[in-house]
């Protein structure tokens, strides 16, 4: 060390210069200062330490001051350098600790501000430290929308052969039921007698049944011509559906009924044709039912020049789907009605399959087992299985349930494609859904000081008016039995509990009693009031009024279906009043499961223009919170419905194809009987019948 010093004579060290010879280099562009401990004077007992903090940041490599020698360092082992490095951290966590519950005392204005002020919810948005989610890249094939027709001329068109259409339905229902007592062995009827009777002609009994089966059917293929022409033009465009199942079905078991007896003897296994009238008798019936659910929701929408338009985006509150509604028009409403529902793009992908499925297990159990005369019975057991019952019916039925009931309400479902964007998400909700039009009203105005009350009634109507919240109607009418005016206003600032504003040279307070306090506006005693707004010009109070809120009955039951539907409400109120400790207090309403968003972001959850560029979802001939409820928690519930029936029917399909190519494989003709068949296929229509009761009830 006399040699190190011999050649660097008694020039300090730098902080970099110790660490590289003794320690480990540090490295980083930003180096912040610790504070600096300056020794005390030489020569006096027990050593004394001050801690000074750098005015400013400097870096590690600035040398010394020249009047502060440094003493001399000696590393002695690895141990001192570990040992001074604790030494350091435990100093900073002693400093941390001694000035951790060090704040400093809120000044007047905070507390004031944290007095009055309500409590709202913070928006999730994604931040930059989240992880982005990379996009599945689909190829979707663009299909050409229907034309978007006018909801008069669509109630109309869909109008024309309704009920005659419903009479067929019934006629069809009839002739199955007919076709299902000649194709059972009923103890009231006596096939012995008759038996005689047909064979002085030449034919058997067998044959005899199975020619008025035939007959039977091809009359109920008459009745319901709608389901085997569009099954025939969808297999002629090669794009099969549910009624190309039904088709097949029907025209194999025709077929095999007239060949009864020729092709493949067999006397204990009647044709099918039964069970396959009755699947296009509940076909047309589920066509029927969505004709009239499209025709009423027609018809609702086209009784309103201006709804109220229900729609989704995708980000609007923190960063998830949410609903809104604003006035707007019924444009794409009749468009989305005519698109296919929920039912037909599901059969889009299983028909196909089931169709192909079919074929191979009929000559599987046909030719496969060496008895091509029996393709056309396999055929018929195969294409009937599959052609479930509940195909057709799995939304019609639903959908015409809903929409009666949104009838009710005054509510038109756009269809599934509206019903299939209720999912779940936050719901706007504004001063109209709480209290609509007549709900609120002025009960008392009084005046402060010498403000003429034309003058204090005129100003709080001009700042609600430009607020545009809830209360401008009922200022509206005051101003009008007063005989005051509106003025211009300018400069409008929100805050929360109330706005202010220029009003010919004079700002203006308007808002509740605690907007008062935290502007510094004094209230006389015992005019702390919740519900009322109150009126400062100039600095000084100049009105109250004080106001009554008439909440309607159905306002609760709507919210608490919209929390049990998975829907959060998020009260986006522009009345000063609408808070939720008075909605809580006031109306008993659940407010500690509804988000209440900051001032400036209630303001643009509110705005009409921006809640009016969503997806559609419904139309809303009425105000107020039922309708707007009802429609997104039935377009939920017939989402879940449909798809539910779906399952259900696909389910049934694919089983009973797999049970009839065995049965058919083996020629089991005792099992494999229309009365087995009747109950199998009835059993899987049940789900499909409850399914639909539920889904108007909440």
């Amino acid at each position: 060390m006399s040699d190190q010093k011999d050649q660097k004579g008694d020039r300090e060290f730098s902080l970099e210069e110790i660490l590289a010879e003794y320690g480990t280099k540090r490295t980083g562009a930003k180096v912040v200062d610790f504070p600096e401990r300056e020794d005390a004077a030489p020569g006096g007992g027990e050593e004394e330490h001050t801690i000074r903090f750098p005015a400013q940041n400097r870096t590690a490599s600035r040398p010394q001051p020249e009047d502060r020698p440094m003493a001399e360092i000696v590393p002695e082992s690895v141990g001192r350098s570990i040992g001074a490095r604790v030494h350091t951290l435990l100093r900073k966590a002693d400093h941390f600790a001694d000035h951790m519950y060090d704040q400093a005392e809120p000044d007047e204005a905070a507390r004031r501000a944290e007095k009055y002020t309500p409590g709202v919810d913070k928006e999730e948005l994604p931040g930059e430290d989240a992880p982005t989610r990379r996009p599945r890249l689909r190829v979707v094939r663009q299909r050409e929308l229907p034309p978007d027709t006018a909801p008069g001329r669509l109630a109309a068109l869909y109008g024309k052969g309704l009920k005659a259409q419903g009479r067929r339905a019934r006629l069809a229902l009839l002739l199955s039921l007919l076709a299902v007592g000649v194709s059972l062995e009923l103890p009231f009827v006596s096939w012995a007698a008759l038996a005689e009777r047909v064979g002085e002609f030449g034919i058997t009994l067998y044959q005899c049944r199975s020619l008025v089966l035939s007959g039977l059917l091809l009359l109920v293929g008459m009745v319901c011509y709608e389901i085997p022409a569009a099954g025939a033009k969808q297999l002629f465009t090669l794009r099969p559906r549910a009624e190309s199942l039904l088709f097949l079905a029907w025209a194999f078991t025709l077929l095999d009924g007239l060949t009864a007896g020729q092709l493949d003897p067999r006397y204990t296994c009647l044709p099918y044709s039964a069970v396959t009238a009755l699947g296009l008798a509940f076909a047309l019936r589920g066509v029927h039912a969505r004709r009239r659910g499209d025709r009423l929701s027609a018809k609702d929408a086209s009784q309103v020049r201006t709804p109220y338009v229900v729609a989704r985006d995708e980000t609007l509150w923190s960063n998830k789907p949410t609903f809104t509604k604003a006035p707007g028009s019924s444009v794409g409403f009749g468009s989305q009605l005519q698109m296919e529902d929920g039912g037909q793009r599901a059969y889009r992908v299983a028909a196909p399959l089931l169709l192909l499925g079919s074929l191979l297990c009929a000559l599987l159990a046909s030719v496969g087992q060496e008895v091509p005369g029996r393709f056309l019975w396999a055929a018929s057991a195969c294409f009937t299985a599959s052609g479930s019952w509940s195909a057709l019916l799995a939304f019609g039925l639903p959908y015409r349930k809903l929409v009666e009931r949104l009838h009710q309400v005054g509510a038109a479902m756009a269809g599934w494609t509206g019903a299939a964007r209720c999912g779940q998400g936050g719901v706007i909700v504004s001063d109209g859904d709480l209290f609509p039009t007549g709900s609120v009203t002025v009960a008392q105005v009084k005046v402060f000081g010498s403000v003429p009350t034309e003058k204090a009634v005129g100003y709080t109507a001009s700042m609600l008016r430009a607020m545009a919240c809830g209360l401008t109607r009922p200022f509206h009418n005051l101003l009008r039995a007063q005989g005051a005016m509106y003025r211009d206003v300018s400069g409008l600032e929100w805050h929360e509990g109330g706005a202010s504003g220029v009003i010919r040279g004079k700002e203006v307070l308007v808002g509740t009693a605690a907007y008062m306090h935290l502007m510094e506006i004094p209230l006389p005693a015992g005019h702390n009031i919740k519900n009322a707004v109150f009126c400062a010009i100039g600095g000084q109070l100049s009105g109250m009024f004080l106001l009554q809120y008439a909440m309607d009955g159905g306002v609760n039951p709507s919210l608490s279906a919209l929390m049990a539907a998975g829907l959060s409400p998020v009260l986006a109120s522009r009345d000063p009043n609408l808070i939720p400790a008075l909605l809580e207090q006031k109306f008993k309403l659940p407010v500690d499961k509804m988000e209440f968003p900051p001032v400036g972001r209630r303001l643009e959850l509110s705005d009409p223009e921006l809640s009016g560029d969503g997806a559609l979802v419904a139309l809303l001939a009425r105000e107020g919170l039922g309708p707007y409820c009802d429609a997104l928690v039935g377009g939920r519930r017939l989402r879940f419905a449909t798809r539910l029936g779906l399952v259900f029917a696909l389910a049934g399909s694919v089983i009973g194809l797999c049970l009839t190519f065995y049965l058919t494989s083996i020629a089991a003709f005792g099992s494999l009987t229309v009365a087995n068949f009747l109950v199998f296929m009835g059993a899987w229509l049940v789900p499909q019948v409850l399914i639909a009761n539920w889904v108007n009830q909440f």
